[in-house]
């Protein structure tokens, strides 16, 4: 097998190059789509529909992944990218129709978020098969890598038409496949664990969504605060660009804003192992609720873009402390056999309030303005941290 260290370099630059993707194809929809004369409920919609698609990809094919053998974790992630990339070309050189352009679009963004899980438990994977692999660094590479994709794309698009995106997107693409094939082949003999998918055959006893969320006290609730502070995550990050536009600023503050934000995450993610010596992951989720709602209000009374790039340094106290702090959360909260379906239970909380606030979000700045959005915004930071106060323990 290849020696630990090189496969760090290699998993480092992977999830580098993943995040640089996302970036490009996610982080700048909203420049890409307004170029192309969508309207902001147009590309919410958008959004929305290729947040839906993404969560019933994941567990299917994580199913198929765990039952058939021969199915490789590799593979899967290969034939993904390898799919973007045809996507994008048709997107790039022979689309010229609104519905075409939104439709691939939907896809394209869709097979990305796809790709994020399997990629974390690409890690994992080696990790169980004996590779020594610190899998917090490498994932600080990819916010690092985020970081610096959003500023020089944001110098890039205020200079160029963002139709050149996809172009971008198409080069990023095929690193990342090359770096995919570079990996090892592992067969499930080698890993106890592939994907984050709903693994039934490994149940001793089959339950259903209600039944599995009343074992565990107030989980519920703590599923429903996570919706709303992802609804108001969704609509900065999502609409930053027409924020930003309104506070004066341009494509290239934008990069900058995203920068920003990505940059504070590292002291936190990086640094998470000594704060869970110091404090327990149910006190840290408060903390990072309490920061959402604070960074909520610093979007809504903003009157210019040095007042947004303290919104956008909160950051590094709210989401980023909330990152680490659920996974340690569940993991500890739950069984052996409900720990990886706990997992996707927070992952598709936070992506029903990632749906809800594309689409509320889109409908609110064409009809309402900014303003508006960010009220709504801030009340549902608001109620996601009050709801999280009252359901996490702090004694995990």
């Amino acid at each position: 097998m290849t020696k630990s260290s090189s496969l760090s370099l290699r998993y480092s630059s992977l999830q580098g190059i993943y995040w640089m993707c996302f970036c490009a194809v996610y982080g700048f929809a909203s420049v890409f789509l307004l170029e192309k004369n969508f309207e902001n409920q147009g590309i919410g919609f958008i959004l929305a529909a290729a947040n839906i698609l993404s969560v019933i990809l994941q567990p299917t094919l994580g199913s198929f992944i765990d039952r058939l053998d021969k199915l490789t974790l590799k593979f899967v992630i290969s034939s993904i990218t390898i799919a973007t990339i045809l996507l994008l070309i048709l997107l790039s050189f022979l689309s010229s129709f609104v519905f075409v352009d939104a439709f691939l679009y939907t896809l394209i963004v869709s097979l990305t978020l796809t790709l994020q899980p399997l990629i974390n438990s690409l890690a994992f994977e080696h990790i169980n098969a004996g590779a020594a692999l610190n899998y917090g660094l490498t994932r600080g590479v990819g916010s690092l890598s985020f970081g610096i994709t959003s500023f020089f794309l944001g110098q890039l698009l205020s200079r160029y038409d963002a139709r050149i995106l996809p172009i971008i997107c198409l080069g990023l693409f095929f690193f990342l496949l090359l770096l995919i094939l570079s990996f090892p082949n592992l067969t499930h003999d080698h890993s106890s664990s592939t994907v984050p998918a709903y693994p039934s055959k490994r149940l001793p006893i089959q339950e259903n969504t209600l039944t599995f969320i009343k074992k565990y006290n107030r989980f519920g609730i703590l599923l429903i605060g996570i919706a709303f502070l992802f609804l108001f995550h969704t609509i900065v990050n999502t609409y930053l660009v027409q924020i930003v536009k309104s506070l004066g600023g341009n494509d290239s503050d934008f990069g900058l804003a995203l920068t920003i934000a990505t940059v504070c995450e590292l002291p936190a993610m990086l640094g998470f192992g000594y704060l869970q010596q110091k404090f327990k992951s149910g006190k840290m989720l408060i903390f990072a609720g309490i920061f959402f709602v604070i960074r909520s209000f610093a979007f809504l009374f903003s009157t210019s873009l040095w007042m947004l790039v303290i919104a956008q340094l909160l950051q590094g106290l709210a989401f980023a402390v909330y990152t680490p702090a659920i996974s340690y959360y569940v993991n500890k909260l739950m069984t052996h056999y409900d720990k990886i379906k706990g997992q996707t239970f927070v992952v598709g909380a936070a992506t029903l309030g990632s749906v809800f606030g594309s689409i509320i979000a889109g409908g609110l700045l064409d009809s309402a303005g900014i303003t508006v959005m960010l009220s709504v915004g801030s009340l549902a930071a608001f109620i996601g941290s009050i709801l999280i106060i009252f359901s996490v323990r702090t004694d995990i």
